[in-house]
């Protein structure tokens, strides 16, 4: 006996095979990973975006800097004021005017009045220090140079105070 075809008005429902099922399931994985990758690019372009534009603001601001400190230059104003000199490079030019036989023990600066500096020094003898004092006088970087006290017990202690005038040595 054959199978007799069903002529029924029922549908009958139709198996999809398993592997049609594994591959519709893959592709949307596929599909939802490919959302989340676009999702995480599209974040990551707009943090790029976000930092490029901070680096064009600093860009600008350092080449307006640069041009105020040319400005400076070419009417012989000093490159570096007090109010934007680090206190390192006022430290290394101020270290750089001590005679071998004195030493600076201890150096302030304020910034908030106009870089005005009190350098504690100690020399080896008078002449040491009267060497000192002719150096920071005559240094272009350094005005109002006013010598204060000084102690002299083998060796001359005093304290000096100064306005930070930068520029070139």
């Amino acid at each position: 006996m054959s199978p007799q075809p069903d002529f029924s008005s029922v549908p009958r429902p139709s198996r999809v095979p398993r592997w049609e099922r594994l591959a519709v399931a893959a592709g949307l994985l596929a599909l939802v990973a490919a959302g989340v990758l676009a999702w995480r690019t599209r974040e990551e372009a707009r943090v790029a975006g976000a930092r490029l534009a901070e680096v064009r603001r600093e860009v600008e601001a350092a080449s307006a800097r640069l041009r105020t400190l040319e400005a400076r230059r070419r009417a012989g104003l000093p490159a570096l004021p007090a109010a934007d000199a680090p206190p390192a490079s006022i430290v290394a030019d101020v270290a750089s005017l001590l005679p071998a036989d004195a030493r600076l023990e201890g150096l302030s600066i304020d910034y908030a009045d106009g870089g005005s500096l009190e350098l504690r020094v100690v020399a080896r003898d008078a002449a040491a220090w009267d060497r000192l004092l002719e150096r920071l006088e005559q240094d272009p970087r350094l005005g109002d140079v006013e010598p204060g006290p000084e102690t002299r017990e083998g060796e001359v202690r005093s304290l000096v105070r100064a306005r930070w005038v930068g520029g070139a040595p």
